[in-house]
C-alpha cells in the first residue's frame, strides 16, 4: 500500500511534468497527412543494473527531390541533465537557422480576433507586459525609466527580443501608444481606449493598469516558475535558465498567450488552467508548489520522481497522451492547441524561409519531443523532405544504486506506470 501511495502521487507530478516538458501529439484525424510512424524523438536505455538513462533524438532531413537546406527536428525536454543542454546548444549554434519553441508574452503580436472586446483584452494584456518590463527594469537599476523609449533601449540592449516585443506592446489594439506617466508612486500606464480620448464608455473608457490585479512574483522574476523548481528539486537544470535562445541564427516560432487562450476557448476550453500552474496562482499551482518542496527536501524522493519521470516516458503513448486517465475536463482541447496550432506555426514559418530565393544551407528546429512525430510528419507530407539520419543525446539518468533504491522497486514501478497508460 505504502508503494502504491507513493507511486501514485510521483506519478501525477511526471506525468503533470511530461505534458508541460514533452508535449502531447494530437489525435489521428489531426496530424499531417503522411501516414508513415515517424522513429520515436525520446528512448529509455537500461545502461546495466543500476543506471537508467533518458534519450533525447535529432533527426535529420532532406528535400525527396531537387535541392534545398538540410533540416534537422531536435526533441527537447525542459528539465535535463546541464550537459544535455550544453550539447543541444553547440549544435544549434552550429545552424544557419534554428526556430525554437517558447509561447510568447501576453500583450504582444497581433489580435487574432477582429473585434472591439478582443482588442480590449489584447491592449490589457499588452499593459501588463509592459509593467512587467518596468518593473524589471526598476529592479535591475533602482530607479523607473523616464519614458517607454528609455525602457525599450534599455531592454533591446540587455535582452534583445524582448525589446522587439516591448515595442508592439508599447501601442494598444487601436495602434496608438500608451500613456506613460511617472508619478510620485512610481508610475502610471494606460491605454486612452478605443476613441483615442481621455474617459469615455465601454470600449472608448481608458483602460489602466492600476485596475489589473498585482503583477506575480512569477512575473516580476522574483519566483522562476514550477518547471524551474521541479527541476532545482531534482538537481537538473531548466531549459530556460540553461539554453540562450538569443542567438543571431535563433528565431522564435510559436504562439503568443493570448493566441493560446483565444485558440482554447474558441474551441469550448480553458488555457488558464496550465498557465495558472506554472505560475502558481491556482489551487493547483499551489498544491503542486508543495508537492515539489516535499521532494527537495528529500534527495530519496527526488530519486524516485525522476525516476518515475523517465519510466512515465518509457511508457507513454505520446500520440495519445491527451487521453491520460486523471487529465481535467477540456484537456483535449488546450493540447490541441499546444500541439497542433503551435506545430502549424512552426510549418508555416519554415515553409516561408524555404521559399526565399537564398534560404540558409541547414536549419533546426527544437521543440518539446511529444511536439516532433507530428512536424515530422508535416514536414515530409507538407514540404516534401525524407529523413536521412540523426543522432542521441542523453538527457538524464538515475542511478538506483546510489540512490538506494533497488532493482526489484524499480521494475515494479515501471509495471505500475504501464498499467496506468490509457489504452
Amino acid at each position: 500500500m505504502k508503494f502504491r501511495l507513493r507511486a501514485g502521487f510521483q506519478t501525477g507530478i511526471a506525468g503533470v511534468v511530461m505534458a508541460l516538458s514533452l508535449g502531447a501529439a494530437p489525435p489521428a484525424a489531426e496530424r499531417g497527412e503522411n501516414p508513415a510512424a515517424p522513429a520515436p524523438y525520446l528512448r529509455v536505455v537500461d545502461v546495466d543494473e543500476s543506471t537508467v538513462r533518458l534519450d533525447m533524438a535529432v533527426r535529420f532531413f532532406a528535400p525527396t527531390t531537387g535541392e534545398g537546406p538540410t533540416v534537422a527536428l531536435a526533441g527537447a525536454v525542459h528539465i535535463a541533465d546541464a550537459e544535455f543542454y550544453a550539447v543541444l546548444q553547440r549544435f544549434l549554434d552550429s545552424q544557419d537557422l534554428v526556430l525554437f519553441e517558447g509561447v510568447k508574452p501576453r500583450g504582444v503580436g497581433p489580435v487574432e480576433i477582429d473585434d472591439e472586446a478582443a482588442r480590449v483584452r489584447r491592449t490589457e494584456s499588452g499593459l501588463r507586459f509592459v509593467a512587467v518590463m518596468l518593473h524589471r527594469q526598476r529592479e535591475a537599476t533602482g530607479q523607473w525609466p523616464q519614458t517607454l523609449d528609455e525602457l525599450a533601449a534599455a531592454v533591446e540592449a540587455s535582452e534583445g527580443r524582448h525589446g522587439e516585443w516591448l515595442r508592439s506592446s508599447m501601442r494598444d489594439a487601436w495602434d496608438r501608444p500608451l500613456v506613460y506617466e511617472r508619478t510620485a508612486e512610481g508610475y502610471a500606464l494606460r491605454s486612452l481606449g478605443a476613441d483615442g480620448a481621455e474617459g469615455g464608455e465601454g470600449f472608448d473608457a481608458d483602460l489602466a493598469f492600476a485596475d489589473q490585479a498585482p503583477l506575480t512574483a512569477a512575473e516580476t522574476g522574483a519566483d522562476p516558475g514550477l518547471q524551474a523548481h521541479l527541476a532545482r528539486a531534482l538537481g537538473l537544470a531548466f531549459q530556460l535558465e540553461a539554453m540562450r535562445h538569443d542567438r543571431p541564427n535563433h528565431r522564435n516560432s510559436d504562439l503568443t498567450i493570448d493566441q493560446v487562450q483565444e485558440r482554447v476557448a474558441s474551441r469550448g476550453g480553458d488555457a488558464s488552467i496550465l498557465f495558472q500552474i506554472l505560475d502558481g496562482s491556482s489551487f493547483a499551482g499551489r498544491v503542486a508548489r508543495f508537492l515539489v518542496g516535499m521532494i527537495e527536501r528529500n534527495p530519496r524522493m527526488a530519486a524516485m520522481t525522476k525516476l518515475m519521470l523517465i519510466e512515465t516516458m518509457r511508457s507513454a503513448d505520446l500520440e495519445n497522451l491527451g487521453r491520460t486517465p486523471g487529465l481535467a475536463a477540456g484537456m483535449a482541447d488546450l493540447m490541441h492547441v499546444i500541439v497542433v496550432d503551435r506545430n502549424k506555426v512552426v510549418i508555416e514559418d519554415l515553409r516561408g524561409v524555404l521559399a526565399q530565393p537564398q534560404p540558409p544551407a541547414s536549419i533546426a528546429v527544437v521543440y518539446g519531443a511529444g511536439h516532433m512525430a507530428d512536424l515530422e510528419r508535416r514536414l515530409t507530407a507538407e514540404c516534401g523532405y525524407r529523413p536521412v539520419g540523426g543522432f542521441w543525446i542523453a538527457a538524464m539518468s538515475v542511478d538506483l544504486e546510489a540512490s538506494g533504491l533497488g532493482r526489484a522497486e524499480a521494475d515494479a514501478m515501471r509495471r505500475v506506470i504501464e498499467r496506468m497508460q490509457p489504452r
